[in-house]
């Protein structure tokens, strides 16, 4: 009986909260609370210090789909291997391949509050990262963002907020050598979501770059989104937006001075037993 809660309200996609932890499937289950608690990453409504109880939810999704490449390299080259490449796989922490919640050694975009910055919380964090050598010789950071059900609306005023933000990041995006033409949109437009994460995580990829992080070459988004969702690309609200394109996609690929450090991924690439379980792909096929 899949009659769990958000809230005080009943959804048929939740499951009660006391098997919320089943929202894992068993192959990572265990291993993925473990790895979240040691690394202090916070599970997205999590219940019980383990995963929320939705089962729409694109942590829990993309845990499910890379868990097991934290301690298995060859899933990744199986998983992304015709995409982006990959030819062999490098520790990116020690004994893990693969990591999640990223944020980097060092705090390149100046987010930290008090000198801290927590994993999955208030700084720039990208979903999942590993290394790997391409097949045309590049040693390369990739960052992963998973994207399964989510749509934006449109956002409310933030003076106080955004001025933070403009700080932050309105430098780095008008820096000629950025990766993205901050002279095509309004600074405020970026502000709006999703292409407020499209931004702060492609600077975040430029800055890394730039410092050589981890001895690479290059640092590439890649950005794992269902093609089926459209409430996705049509969550689009500026005037300024939607002068350069009609979705999501048309109007990042304007405002990337460097499209090859960005790729989408299908997620269909995961729904196969060798990269992820059989269970997976029963659940999410």
């Amino acid at each position: 009986d899949l009659n769990g809660t958000i809230g005080k309200k009943a959804y048929s996609f939740c499951l009660p909260v006391e098997s919320a932890r089943k929202n894992l499937l068993p192959e990572v289950r265990d291993f993925g609370i473990d790895l979240f608690d040691n690394l202090k990453i916070p599970w997205h409504a999590g219940k019980e210090g383990g995963p929320g109880n939705h089962l729409l939810s694109s942590q829990v999704q993309c845990m499910n789909a890379l868990g097991q490449m934290v301690i298995d390299p060859q899933r990744i080259v199986a998983a992304f291997g015709s995409v982006l490449g990959t030819a062999s796989v490098h520790e990116i922490e020690e004994d893990r391949w693969l990591t999640f919640e990223y944020i980097g050694e060092h705090d390149v975009l100046g987010e930290a509050k008090n000198g801290v910055r927590r994993r999955g919380t208030q700084c720039t964090s990208v979903d999942a990262a590993f290394l790997h050598t391409t097949t045309d010789g590049v040693r390369e950071l990739v960052l992963v963002e998973w994207k399964y059900i989510e749509q934006y609306r449109k956002r409310d005023d933030d003076p106080a907020g955004d001025a933070t933000r403009r700080a932050r990041y309105q430098h780095l995006v008008d820096a000629p050598d950025g990766p993205i033409h901050g002279d095509k949109l309004e600074f405020d437009e970026l502000l709006q979501e999703p292409l407020y994460q499209l931004m702060r995580q492609q600077l975040f990829a430029h800055e890394l770059e730039k410092a050589g992080a981890h001895g690479v070459e290059r640092v590439r988004v890649a950005h794992v989104l269902p093609p089926a969702n459209v409430g996705y690309q049509r969550s689009l609200y500026g005037s300024g937006a939607k002068a350069l394109g009609s979705t999501v996609d048309e109007v990042w690929q304007q405002l990337l001075r460097h499209t090859d450090r960005f790729v989408h991924i299908d997620p269909a690439v995961f729904l196969d037993p060798a990269v992820t379980s059989a269970e997976y792909v029963a659940r999410y096929g």
